[in-house]
């Protein structure tokens, strides 16, 4: 063999090694792409799904029966509250217990007539939660990896007469909400992120507050939900 032929050869082998690694490398970062977006799926998910449960429960009327057998309602406490934050917001759901016991862990540990199921953003951009009814509990996280969480209230003001599922809606910041007995809804924003980077192309994307999030090689998306709070305006 020629040495020309020889050295055709070796480029047409190496070509063909360099083209079998490009392929490779691509469907690596393919298969990581694709357990990236599961994993965040999963997360919102589990996020979505607790969230809806406490919405369902939070401020309801409590009813009590007289031991001449009448009933009365109890006074409503405010249904929820929030905080605005530097690095997120925070929001409290008040549920009364006896309608659902567990708080945002999953515990059932406290014998307090509501639960306050408080979530904030750690240090370490996970969604952190506890019942800040009871001194002893701790934050534990929800989820990972998520880097903002933005929140507006939809608050009911007056001039609907006597009917308060007519009363006008404003979405308004945690800093402009008036009354929290008042709030009807809340429109809730979360930007969550891959924990790697995954060698794909730096994209900005638009976050929570209109911002623009530079791209790092991560995956990134936006979870957007409103939630109303069905014990409110039904009076």
């Amino acid at each position: 063999m020629l040495l020309s032929d020889t050295l055709l050869a070796m480029s047409l082998s190496l070509g063909a090694l360099a083209a079998g690694l490009q392929a490779w490398s691509h469907l690596r970062t393919s298969q990581q792409t694709v357990q990236a977006h599961e994993q965040m799926h999963a997360q919102q998910r589990e996020v979505q799904r607790l969230l809806e449960r406490i919405s369902l429960s939070a401020g309801a009327t409590r009813v009590t029966t007289s031991s001449q057998g009448t009933t009365h309602w109890v006074s409503k406490s405010a249904p929820i509250n929030g905080g605005e934050g530097t690095s997120g917001d925070t929001l409290t759901w008040v549920v009364p217990r006896e309608i659902d016991p567990r708080d945002c862990q999953g515990n059932q540990a406290s014998s307090l007539d509501a639960i306050a199921h408080h979530l904030k953003l750690s240090t370490q951009h996970e969604l952190s939660c506890k019942d800040t009814q009871r001194p002893e509990a701790l934050f534990q996280a929800l989820a990972e990896r998520v880097e903002d969480l933005q929140a507006l209230y939809a608050e009911a003001s007056g001039g609907a007469g006597n009917d308060p599922a007519q009363a006008p809606l404003q979405w308004k910041s945690a800093d402009q909400v008036l009354d929290w007995r008042e709030v009807r809804a809340v429109s809730l924003c979360v930007r969550w992120a891959s924990p790697h980077k995954l060698g794909q192309a730096s994209v900005n994307i638009t976050g929570c507050r209109g911002e623009t999030v530079a791209g790092d090689g991560r995956l990134r998306r936006l979870q957007r939900s409103t939630l109303r709070l069905s014990s409110q305006g039904d009076e």
